[in-house]
């Protein structure tokens, strides 16, 4: 299947709807690999706020000046040689008007295939993976783009797919590590943050995480701190709040339902948590939604 991205009926079903105001969810189906040019892609697939069922990959080779577009309701500027990692079930919104580049879409189970152990930890936790390709670099990621396109539309032998994919994520993370320079970053925050992930609806205090680590609060605030410049709790607030702007935003569940999920015992404290996170109450910023992301 060649150019899947510009055949819908190819690509991507967008039938997951319970109600018309919740955000479409863009399927890739039974295959485990898609990529398109993002000039060439269908338009329907960019425009409006939707979410994946599998991980997508943007570079963006080249845009004009004050491009953005929002993932999980932050503006994120696009520059030039930038790619983004977006993963399963993030809020998106982008129109492809004034930029270039490529569009890599993979199936769950073949990602982490491709990105195993730590090193899938450190694309997953990381939270908006992105990075800027360095010029010297660019003529490389060219190459590696040619090389898969030339397997895509071939044979799109998945072992071969897989070895190019991997290299070129492998080079993602070398520049990240180069442009942060974390090559000695804790790997404990890496579980910190897969901890979080599992725990945020229900554990609250930083000595859980603490003991999940087996470090005191304090010195895993410290790490904290100087890893993401936030304490635990911060980190935990900032999960819940994600968690609830997705669901508000979909228009699926009352705000009740909502308060109760995330670990509230009465909506009124959800209510009153939400506000002082982000100065809306919840009812206001499902109102706002849709003018805040467009």
């Amino acid at each position: 299947m060649k150019n899947n991205f510009n055949k819908s009926s190819e690509f991507i079903n967008e039938t997951k709807k319970i109600k018309n105001t919740d955000f479409p969810l863009h399927e890739l189906g039974g295959d485990f690999f898609a990529m398109s040019k993002i000039e060439e892609s269908n338009e329907h697939y960019f425009n409006g706020i939707h979410r994946h069922d599998f991980y997508e990959f943007l570079w963006f080779t080249d845009v004009k000046p004050r491009q953005v577009h929002y993932i999980d309701f932050i503006k994120y500027p696009i520059h030039r040689n930038q790619l983004f990692l977006l993963l399963p079930d993030q809020v998106h919104n982008i129109d492809k008007q004034d930029k270039v580049g490529y569009l890599f879409a993979i199936s769950n189970d073949f990602f982490e295939r491709l990105i195993a152990g730590d090193i899938f930890k450190l694309f997953y936790y990381s939270v908006n993976f992105s990075i800027i390709v360095p010029d010297s670099q660019v003529c490389l990621f060219h190459k590696l783009i040619d090389l898969i396109q030339l397997e895509y539309d071939g044979e799109k032998r998945p072992a071969i797919l897989e070895s190019y994919l991997r290299s070129w994520f492998l080079h993602c993370i070398e520049f990240q590590k180069e442009a942060k320079k974390d090559g000695n970053a804790d790997s404990r925050m890496n579980l910190l943050m897969e901890s979080v992930e599992t725990h945020f609806k229900q554990q609250r205090s930083a000595a859980f995480y603490a003991n999940e680590l087996s470090l005191s609060a304090k010195r895993l605030n410290e790490l904290s701190k100087d890893t993401f410049g936030k304490t635990i709790n911060q980190i935990i607030n900032d999960r819940l709040i994600l968690e609830a702007k997705r669901e508000i935003s979909c228009f699926d569940k009352s705000i009740k339902e909502i308060s109760y999920e995330l670990g509230f015992s009465e909506p009124s404290y959800f209510t009153r948590f939400f506000g002082k996170q982000t100065g809306h109450t919840p009812e206001d910023f499902r109102k706002k939604t849709g003018d805040v992301i467009r």
